[in-house]
C-alpha cells in the first residue's frame, strides 16, 4: 500500500469502493487459532486465495510458457479480529504499476467491517530475472487499476 512502512494505516484505504475487485473467501474452521479468531497466518493465506480468485479473469497474462510472475513482498496489516462466520469480502485492486513490478493491495472486510489491509508486490520473469511487464498484462493490470485517494 502506499503508506509509510511501521505507520498508522490511513483510514482513506478503509474504503470498499477504491477497489474494482471484489471476492468472497470463506473462512475455514483450521484457520481459527484457540481464541475462536483467525490466526494471523491463516489471514495471508486467506489473501491469497483473495488475490487468486480475482486474478482469475486475467490468469492466461500471468503466467505463460516463457514468462513467469514472482511475489517478492507481502504486507498485512490487521485492523479488527476476524472470526469464522460470516465469509470475507475482499476488495482487491492494482496500486503501484512500474516497470517490472506491480502491487496488488486487497481490503478485507467481515460483517461491514474492515479487519484487514494486505498488500502483495510482484514482478514480472523470464528465466528467473526480472522484466518488463509485457503489454498484454500492463494493460490488464490498468483495467484492474485502484481508484487512489488523493
Amino acid at each position: 500500500m502506499n503508506y509509510p512502512k511501521g505507520q498508522r494505516i490511513d483510514p482513506v484505504w478503509h474504503d470498499p469502493a477504491l477497489y474494482p475487485i471484489h471476492v468472497t473467501v470463506e473462512v475455514r474452521y483450521q484457520d481459527l487459532d484457540p481464541l475462536n479468531h483467525v490466526n494471523n497466518v491463516a489471514m495471508a493465506a486467506l489473501f491469497e486465495t483473495a488475490r487468486i480468485k480475482a486474478n482469475r479473469p486475467m490468469r492466461e497474462h500471468f503466467q505463460t510458457a516463457t514468462n513467469r510472475t514472482m511475489i517478492i513482498s507481502q504486507t498485512l496489516n490487521y485492523l479488527a479480529e476476524t472470526h469464522v462466520y460470516p465469509d470475507i469480502d475482499w476488495h482487491i485492486g492494482f496500486g503501484h504499476i512500474g516497470n517490472s513490478s506491480w502491487v496488488q493491495q486487497g481490503l478485507a472486510v467481515q460483517d461491514s467491517k474492515p479487519v484487514a489491509c494486505a498488500a502483495a508486490t510482484l514482478v514480472a520473469t523470464h528465466g528467473g530475472a526480472s522484466i518488463p511487464i509485457p503489454e498484454a498484462l500492463r494493460a490488464a493490470l490498468m483495467e484492474r487499476r485502484m481508484a487512489l485517494p488523493e
